[in-house]
């Protein structure tokens, strides 16, 4: 069962996960409710850049998609850079109360 919550971006970073070095990517977080809840895109955007990496696997194609992802991101954001997305309106999708994706709320930037 899907479940939807309106909420803003309180973290937004591309790098390294601070606590899974070998993830590589964009990392978000998002409160709800003015504050009492939130949660974070659990390494969603980001791609294994680690040793035990099968690049055949990964290959490019995974790279593109997270670029992609950023891209639009940005773009319905009507930013430049990911720490512009801080504060931004978005509606964040969750499946079995687990992170599944989000979106810009579009609509009211």
């Amino acid at each position: 069962m899907e479940e939807k919550s309106l909420g803003k971006i309180t973290f937004a970073e591309f790098g390294q996960c601070s606590d899974r070095s070998f993830l590589f990517g964009l990392h978000l977080c998002f409160e709800f409710h003015g504050g009492c809840s939130g949660c974070c895109d659990g390494g969603q955007y980001a791609i294994n850049i680690g040793k035990r990496c099968d690049w055949n696997k990964v290959g490019n194609r995974d790279v593109l998609k997270v670029m992609e992802i950023i891209n639009k991101t940005l773009k319905d954001a009507k930013v430049s850079y990911i720490s512009e997305l801080i504060n931004k309106p978005v509606e964040v999708t969750f499946e079995k109360n687990r992170f599944k994706n989000f979106r810009i709320l579009t609509e009211v930037i």
